[in-house]
């Protein structure tokens, strides 16, 4: 295992990625001085976990994403079995799952995973990335994105926001719930939609954030 800064940076591009990371964009994102950023992505291209290009910006490379998707699929896991043992709510799971995932050996995740009838998605939708990496092809789509009058499932939901997932659990939108959108706003892309018996307005930032399939 690496250190916790190394594993946070590492799932940090992975999330901000695939493309190249600017320097102010991932220290925006890890609320962390863009001088400490860049020493730290010098490291890690020294480490050949990331690939860096001067005034372009950094990404992972194979070595790199592999140690990425193996956090991820620790913090899935977790989100999971938090979830499904102690019953915490999914606006609890991201930042409890944050604490522990640095500390998770492979006995334990092979022993949760196990447990759990090894998931393929975790509380909020998300996929989890198999025990070598592997992450299966996504075709989840933003329902900011999809066409209206169609019933639509929700698949995923964002996890490091308490606020969005909380207003989106209070008006009933999690994974598997089926949802319409029947109106969308021209103006500023806001979507009137129907979830179960009860219609409510979702903005267009909020609905970026949540995937759904037909």
């Amino acid at each position: 295992m690496y250190s916790v800064a190394i594993e946070d940076y590492l799932k940090s591009l992975w999330k901000l990625g695939p493309k190249d990371v600017g320097t102010q964009e991932l220290a925006s994102y890890l609320e962390i001085k863009p001088a400490s950023v860049t020493k730290m992505v010098l490291r890690l291209t020294e480490m050949g976990l990331v690939d860096h290009t001067p005034y372009k910006g950094a990404s992972l490379t194979s070595k790199g994403e592999i140690e990425a998707l193996s956090v991820v699929r620790r913090h899935r896991l977790l989100e999971s079995f938090l979830s499904q043992t102690l019953g915490l709510g999914r606006e609890q799971l991201h930042a409890e799952a944050e604490n522990l995932e640095h500390a998770l050996s492979k006995n334990l995740e092979n022993a949760i995973a196990e447990y759990l009838g090894n998931p393929t998605r975790d509380p909020h939708g998300h996929p989890i990335p198999g025990p070598n990496g592997e992450l299966y092809n996504e075709t989840d789509l933003p329902l900011s994105d999809s066409p209206i009058n169609l019933t639509l499932t929700v698949m995923q939901v964002p996890d490091n926001d308490s606020k969005i997932l909380s207003w989106l659990e209070d008006n009933g939108i999690h994974p598997g719930i089926q949802i319409k959108i029947i109106s969308r706003d021209d103006f500023d892309g806001g979507l009137n939609v129907k979830i179960s018996n009860h219609k409510i307005r979702i903005s267009s930032s909020v609905a970026s954030l949540v995937k759904v399939s037909f």
